[in-house]
């Protein structure tokens, strides 16, 4: 069925991320899938922007979201659940993750809880499910 399944995940909301994985978790069962967790970080992308922020505080960034993943994994996923950290646009970094890896599945989520956001663009699940290569998931409601 699927071999490689992507679970993007917010650690500001570890309830509904634990929810997430554990959903793909039971599709990984079925279907012997790997598992990789992705988290993006905050993009400094904009020369303007990341004229001011020293590489002091983009390692120390870097280093507190390493920390928080490897936590979140010990404290809810399998041992062989791998991830990876990126850096910029949310939904963009989560395709291109899915392509590096050779994702045939994204499990995503959104639990409408941004109604301005909503008005104004596309949330991060839309734009995965509408870009992705692979097939997508996409969970409404989870547990948070």
């Amino acid at each position: 069925m699927f071999n490689k399944i992507l679970v993007p995940i917010e650690l500001d909301y570890p309830n509904a991320a634990a929810s997430v994985y554990q959903k793909a978790a039971e599709i990984a069962e079925v279907s012997k899938a790997e598992i990789r967790l992705v988290t993006v970080m905050p993009g400094f992308g904009m020369p303007l922007v990341a004229s001011y922020i020293p590489d002091e505080v983009r390692k120390e960034t870097e280093d507190r979201f390493r920390e928080s993943m490897e936590q979140f994994i010990q404290k809810n996923c399998q041992d062989s659940v791998t991830y990876s950290l990126r850096s910029g646009k949310n939904w963009e970094e989560i395709i291109k993750a899915a392509d590096k890896w050779g994702a045939d599945l994204i499990v995503v989520y959104h639990n409408q809880r941004r109604d301005i956001n909503e008005v104004f663009s596309r949330s991060c699940a839309q734009r995965v499910a509408d870009g992705a290569k692979c097939s997508v998931l996409w969970l409404r409601q989870v547990q948070s």
